[in-house]
């Protein structure tokens, strides 16, 4: 039952992030993407595999999802190719809960004004609830409504909630968008209604800001 509610959950967060990211209000080029060679890119996208958070940045308790759904977050969507990726899972007798996150880069001005604006306009929620609802008959989201963060990430970051069920339990999905430089990251966790998220998200948006700014210095200057 938990390993069938887990890759429900996995489907879930995916199609509701890939809504959100390639969606009119924050669609992100491909020229962005890493690894990717075009005309209009003097130089190759740096390498940010390494802004992931790790088993230490979290609670006891967590463990690291199956590869193959670190790999739909990763493949799922197909105009998007994130450039790192981490996902934990802790599902016990006390608690049932997911952190995933992914981040991009935004090389131009161009790219962080679109980020920005979809940060920043309620398209985005309504993208990621529509993504949310689209993937599996079983899943019934509300529309997302604003998070309210508990202090400053980024230079400029959004959060959103939804509450919907899956297999009859009542799941809480909150996503945090936020951009810092030349990096945009996505932060997504999901928990049974009623219990208390042992990570939350503004924490966990807070500690993947500190891991970019730790490791790209370079890129996370005030654009």
């Amino acid at each position: 039952m938990k390993k069938k509610v887990v890759f429900l959950v996995c489907l879930l967060i995916s199609a509701g992030l890939g809504g959100a990211v390639v969606g009119k209000s924050i669609a992100i080029p491909i020229r962005s993407l890493p690894n990717t060679l075009s005309a209009d890119i003097p130089t190759p996208a740096a390498d940010l595999s390494g802004l992931v958070l790790t088993l230490q940045d979290l609670p006891a308790g967590f463990t690291e999802m199956p590869p193959a759904s670190l790999k739909r977050m990763g493949t799922g969507t197909p105009d998007f190719k994130p450039a790192s990726v981490f996902g934990y899972q802790k599902s016990d007798d006390q608690q049932f809960q997911i952190v995933m996150g992914f981040t991009t880069q935004l090389p131009n001005a161009i790219d962080r004004s679109q980020f920005d604006a979809g940060v920043r306009e309620e398209k985005v929620a309504q993208e990621f609830s529509k993504g949310l609802n689209s993937s599996n008959k079983e899943f019934n989201f509300a529309n997302a409504m604003p998070l309210s963060l508990e202090d400053k990430i980024g230079d400029v970051s959004s959060g959103w909630r939804s509450q919907g069920k899956i297999r009859g339990l009542l799941i809480n999905v909150e996503l945090v968008l936020f951009r810092r430089g030349k990096i945009g990251s996505f932060v997504a966790i999901i928990y049974l209604d009623g219990k208390q998220p042992t990570m939350t998200s503004s924490s966990t948006a807070r500690q993947l800001d500190k891991r970019i700014m730790e490791l790209k210095p370079d890129l996370t200057q005030p654009q």
